[in-house]
């Protein structure tokens, strides 16, 4: 005699409070998200179409902050120190990563000379910055008590001392930062160097390679992932970072330090137009965008994360 199947599978139900639990553990930090990002991310685009002053009282103007901004007969200079700024502190802070990551972590790899020499350059990035501004202030001070002036002077007694913050203001707060900065990329580049298997070394040398074919054939083309990162991340925070600028030069003499960022914290916080402060800041936000977008382009990002042509 035959039974029939009366009872239907049922697909399985994840309980409630299962499905539930993993929107209970994100929601602090979407939360905190919400609170401290995104929420000041549209006051501030809100902000930059009102003509917010010291008064605090809100009026909107429309694009008149947007305006003003190309109006403004500081710009030119202001996006130029941003360019430089940027431009050759990216430039010398890549290099000096990536050079001292291959000098210590496949020249001198596992030697006491090659640890010492990366905590060398990660003791600026670690000490308070007000201390770390302090030494370069000590540094370059324009009078005779000045470090470097010293040393002018011991081999010129009858010299002055040298104004190096009206002389030189930019290429002080460029090299401060290049010091400052450099530990970062170079501890990435060290740990993706350090990833590379030694039988590609042992390999290309049996084949007879040079050491700068070591460097460019397997070294270099297994550094376009981080290289990529460091860049970006890099040129997003010299574009939007002022804090050394404001500690050391303040923006001067007169605006030759000035970098846009600096300039919206100026008008926002000193002179209390926080609208146009805000306009400006978008401005930040808008460039580092489209760096951003041209970087991913250059670095081919697309053909990247296209899945390997090795078969399995």
């Amino acid at each position: 005699m035959e039974i029939p199947v009366t009872v239907a599978k049922k697909a399985y139900k994840k309980p409630f409070t299962k499905r539930v639990y993993p929107y209970l553990f994100i929601m602090p930090f979407a939360l905190l998200v919400l609170v401290f990002f995104i929420l000041p991310a549209i006051a501030t685009i809100i902000m930059s179409f009102t003509d917010l002053n010291a008064s605090m009282k809100i009026n909107f103007v429309g694009f008149e902050n947007f305006k003003r901004i190309f109006s403004d007969y500081s710009m030119p200079q202001i996006l130029w120190n941003t360019f430089v700024f940027a431009g050759i502190t990216l430039a010398f802070s890549l290099f000096f990563g990536l050079f001292i990551s291959i000098a210590t972590q496949y020249f001198l790899k596992g030697s006491f000379s090659a640890v010492i020499y990366r905590v060398l350059w990660l003791i600026p990035s670690i000490i308070p910055a007000v201390v770390y501004v302090t030494f370069w202030k000590y540094l370059f001070d324009p009078t005779g008590e000045g470090w470097l002036n010293k040393i002018a002077l011991f081999f010129q007694p009858d010299g002055d001392p040298i104004s190096w913050f009206t002389k030189i203001a930019m290429a002080v707060v460029i090299i401060a930062t290049i010091v400052s900065t450099t530990s970062g990329g170079m501890i990435l580049l060290s740990a993706a160097i350090s990833s590379i298997p030694e039988d590609l070394y042992k390999a290309a040398k049996v084949d007879g390679a040079s050491e700068k074919s070591v460097i460019t054939k397997i070294i270099l083309p297994s550094l376009k992932w981080p290289l990529m990162y460091i860049t970006i991340s890099d040129l997003i925070g010299f574009v939007s970072s002022y804090f050394f600028i404001l500690l050391l030069t303040n923006g001067g003499p007169m605006r030759d330090t000035t970098t846009l960022s600096l300039y919206a914290y100026q008008q926002a916080f000193n002179l209390k137009y926080y609208g146009y402060g805000a306009a400006l800041s978008l401005v930040v936000v808008l460039i580092s965008l489209i760096l951003t977008l041209w970087l991913l382009r250059l670095f081919d990002f697309d053909e990247m994360i296209k899945p390997s042509r090795i078969e399995d």
